[in-house]
């Protein structure tokens, strides 16, 4: 097998499952090299989720543009990821299934006693059983406020399954800003979910009619001031949370009109979140960014904005933390596990690696 084109060879190997991927790397040294290979693994995740990760922000652009038989519907810069491989193995069920365990066997070492090639593969992406820990999310932007695209949130509040589970209300700083729910993801990870909207519900539907006017106008979007000088800031009230978030989710709905106006909706939440990261950066913490680019497809709109089109308006590119942008229907939430599966993951290893360096130094 190993002697046809590599391009062959890589479509058959996608059909095995990550167990049977692990045992033909064991098999010979092509079979090493081929499930050590970057470039397979970049293809699986393609193909199996329709997602592109790299820590290179320089090959984005060719990924945005090289055509393929497999939709994109998500991608992300992270530094922080071991490569491709790593990402097969948290979208992986095998992933979920040893992240269950290990949760519900909090003194014990779900590997101990494994000699199967997988779950070392998964151990080396997840923590050994510890106190779980509940990263605090907030969660702004137009989206959340569209009428094409708002239950969005109520999907993810409301819902008792086995993907989201709310468990109790979190309380804010005074005055309930920062007030949100603590939610069970898949059994594997609690996050606080704040949502930080522009103003009453009645408001809002006002100032989402006019997007890019209202939305930047403080006297209606109450997250907004301007500060001595006349430029747009978020209030102090919000920027006593800034501090205390592990992650950024801003919401997007990507329908428009026609595509003339793409570049007027892009410019105007470039801005709205961009008054947002300019507050959070005088923290100087490095925390990462998922942007839910949300389309309802009962909705009849004319076109929608694509992913490219979203990270050039959005300068994304010229971000230095972590950033992933995917596209999520509405109707089935289709997109918002996957970014939620990475910024997640993310969260749990830069906390382990906080957590390990913390104890260097320190008697056993």
């Amino acid at each position: 097998m190993f002697d046809l084109p590599i391009e062959i060879v890589q479509q058959i190997v996608s059909y095995l499952s990550l167990q049977d991927i692990c045992h033909l790397g064991a098999t010979c040294r092509h079979g090493h090299s081929l499930t050590h290979d970057e470039d397979f693994w970049e293809f699986q995740v393609r193909k199996q989720f329709g997602l592109y990760f790299t820590a290179d922000l320089s090959k984005l652009t060719e990924a945005l543009t090289k055509s393929s038989h497999y939709p994109l519907e998500g991608l992300a810069y992270d530094p922080t990821v071991q490569g491709n491989r790593e990402i097969s193995v948290i979208y992986s069920p095998e992933f979920r299934r040893i992240m269950i365990e290990r949760k519900g066997k909090a003194k014990q070492d779900p590997f101990r006693g494994m000699k199967d090639i997988l779950p070392r593969l998964l151990a080396f992406y997840v923590s050994s059983p510890e106190e779980q820990f509940s990263a605090r999310l907030a969660l702004f932007g137009p989206g959340i406020e569209s009428t094409n695209t708002k239950l969005l949130v109520h999907k993810i509040v409301n819902a008792r399954s086995s993907t989201f589970d709310a468990v109790e209300f979190i309380k804010g700083l005074p005055g309930g800003i920062g007030s949100g729910v603590r939610i069970n993801y898949k059994h594997m990870y609690n996050f606080d979910l704040m949502c930080l909207y522009s103003n009453s519900e009645s408001i809002r539907e006002t100032v989402y009619h006019n997007r890019n006017g209202a939305r930047l106008d403080p006297n209606l979007n109450r997250m907004l001031v301007k500060d001595s000088t006349g430029k747009l800031a978020i209030q102090p009230s919000i920027v006593k949370l800034l501090p205390t978030l592990h992650a950024l989710v801003f919401a997007i709905d990507t329908a428009v009109d026609s595509r003339e106006k793409v570049a007027e909706e892009v410019e105007g939440m470039r801005k709205e979140l961009g008054v947002m990261l300019e507050s959070q950066s005088k923290f100087n913490l490095c925390i990462p960014l998922l942007v839910l680019a949300c389309r309802n497809e009962s909705v009849g709109a004319n076109c929608f904005i694509s992913l490219e089109e979203i990270i050039v308006g959005l300068e994304l590119l010229k971000m230095k933390s972590p950033w992933g942008v995917f596209e999520v229907c509405c109707e089935n939430m289709r997109g918002v596990e996957k970014g939620l599966d990475w910024v997640l993951h993310h969260l749990a290893k830069k906390r382990r690696e906080l957590s390990y360096h913390s104890m260097q130094g320190q008697s056993s």
